[in-house]
């Protein structure tokens, strides 16, 4: 019960975020569109030409986003995200409508060329979304729970896409459903459209970075010179060639294990969506700090159950153990993009969720190849237990580096303090982090003067712990845990106001005036708070001084 309460609660920040709302909203649609266009372009594939036409279909829809993602993503760190993520939107949109015109008039080439675009807008549109939600989320709880509600959704538009498709498909026709993912798509567009990024800083390309090429070079560099991010980009990619293989397996073991029918297929496949729905939400209950090995662990439960089949070819146990593989895909998406997310520098995350996109596609269409080459040389049930035993096998090797991780990866010492930061509070995570990773701890023994009134302001100050005295021309007050001074002299560019001194062993943080300035006024929202309490405490100030009253609020003027 303690979970599910703390499940709801983080899905309830999700929902308050009005930004993170409307691009999980949009991502719905995306991902429904993404799911009715593949069933609509197999079925259409399939008339036309048989199954070679089928597999065709596949190659043309991932090999360019294969090919492609990791140069095209490289714009989500050249410009605004948000703008990329609609744009990226608004040409699947755009794609699917030439489906659908293509699919009327009979042109079989065009149909399968637009089946490119959306394979292309489809992929670009996941490393986007997961290299926005960052600049979106306020703190690391509601980051995972964007990341849990995006899997949530995913395992949604698995399940309902194809059912639709299949609905359209059987009363009208594939050209209807390329219209609906239209339609879809549009309503995304107009969603994303509202979507804006407050206080992002843009990063500027050096000369050595300019072009997509090299842009891209950048993020492919970005993950071979850190150990961390390449292991995780490794396992993911190891997942989605078990993925690929899983798709062949389900279909052999359904007719080949099972001794099923074709509706068998479909069952099987909606097995992992509704385990996904259930790990998803279960994901959102995640903890902030330890994130690598329940990753890990839950790669071990992706490749477990696929050998546990071979044993028991019962239908039903079947089902089980694939909704647990959805349960536990849902799991290692949430653990392992947040990982990324936190692993990976902001400049670089678009690139480097583009690269390990571009490798998953490429894996999966490796892994489809690869599974009915090692069913024909051993077999089906030993098929299983080789293609389950990857995912265990690569986890236990890797298990002592992704402990490592969970050591070292962590947020910066410092994040959780800039949550009781009013002008502070209101920024993102992503930000929230660059300006933590800015912080300066500072040891102040008792009795040292920390800043004279008077003085020019070139620091904003956090208390950690201990006490300090404030004298502001004779009004005294004192500052403790989580207590902060300093902002005035930085916002209003004016000398400062009080002086304080250590009244015990203290540890502060201190920001530097830029790091400071480029956070607090690039966001509305931080920059309105921050000057209301310089404001306040100003007018307080001088209502105290006319009052010849002593200061005792605990809180800092300077």
């Amino acid at each position: 019960m303690a979970r599910a309460a703390q499940a709801f609660s983080a899905l309830g920040a999700v929902v308050r975020n009005e930004n993170i709302r409307r691009v999980e909203l949009a991502w719905g649609a995306a991902i429904g569109a993404e799911w009715a266009h593949f069933v609509a372009l197999g079925v259409y594939a399939y008339e036309q030409g048989g199954a070679s036409a089928v597999g065709l279909a596949g190659l043309v829809r991932l090999l360019p986003a294969a090919a492609l993602a990791p140069f095209a993503a490289s714009l989500g760190d050249r410009y605004r995200r948000e703008r990329l993520l609609l744009a990226m939107t608004l040409l699947g949109c755009v794609a699917l409508a030439g489906s659908a015109a293509a699919a009327f008039a009979g042109e079989r080439v065009l149909v399968f060329a637009f089946a490119a675009l959306v394979g292309l807008s489809s992929t670009l549109i996941r490393p986007t979304l997961q290299a926005l939600l960052p600049s979106l989320a306020r703190t690391p709880e509601e980051l995972i729970a964007s990341n849990g509600a995006t899997s949530t959704i995913e395992s949604v538009g698995t399940l309902v896409g194809p059912l639709v498709a299949g609905v359209l498909v059987a009363v009208g026709s594939t050209g209807v459903v390329f219209v609906v993912g239209s339609a879809a798509l549009l309503v995304a567009t107009a969603l994303l459209a509202r979507v804006n990024v407050k206080g992002r800083i843009t990063f500027t390309a050096s000369a050595e970075e300019v072009g997509a090429r090299r842009m891209a070079v950048a993020g492919f560099r970005a993950v071979k010179n850190d150990p961390n991010a390449r292991l995780v980009v490794a396992l993911i990619t190891a997942q989605a060639f078990v993925r690929g293989c899983l798709n062949v397996l389900i279909v052999v073991a359904a007719f080949r294990i099972l001794h099923g029918s074709a509706a068998d297929v479909g069952y099987l496949t909606a097995a992992i969506g509704v385990g996904g729905l259930i790990g998803a939400f279960g994901a959102m209950t995640l903890r902030g700090r330890r994130l690598a090995v329940p990753f890990g662990l839950a790669l071990v439960f992706w490749g477990l159950p696929i050998a546990l089949i071979a044993p028991r070819p019962y239908f039903a146990v079947a089902l089980v153990l694939l909704a647990i593989v959805g349960a536990a895909n849902s799991v290692e998406d949430v653990a392992g993009f947040t990982l990324l997310q936190r692993i990976v520098p902001d400049e670089f995350l678009t690139r480097v969720l583009g690269l390990l996109w571009g490798l998953a596609m490429g894996a999966v269409a490796l892994g489809s190849i690869a599974a009915p080459a090692v069913v024909a040389v051993a077999g089906p049930r030993p098929a299983l237990i080789v293609v389950g035993s990857i995912l265990p096998l690569l986890t236990v090797a890797a298990y002592r580096r992704l402990v490592e991780i969970d050591r070292t990866a962590v947020p910066a010492p410092g994040l959780e303090l800039l949550e009781e930061v009013p002008m502070l509070a209101p920024l993102s995570i992503a930000a929230k982090e660059r300006v933590a990773a800015s912080l300066v701890p500072l040891f102040v023994p008792s009795g040292r003067v920390v800043i004279r009134a008077g003085d020019s302001g070139d620091r904003f100050y956090i208390v950690n712990d201990g006490e300090l005295n404030i004298d502001a021309g004779g009004l005294h007050s004192t500052a403790g845990r989580a207590d902060y001074f300093g902002e005035i002299a930085l916002l209003r560019d004016v000398p400062r106001t009080a002086s304080v001194a250590a009244a015990v062993d203290s540890h502060l943080y201190a920001l530097q005036r830029d790091d400071f300035l480029a956070a607090v006024t690039g966001h509305s929202v931080a920059h309105a708070a921050g000057q209301e309490v310089a404001e306040t405490r100003i007018t307080q100030t001088g209502r105290e001084r006319l009052q010849g009253a002593t200061l005792h609020d605990g809180k800092p003027y300077s």
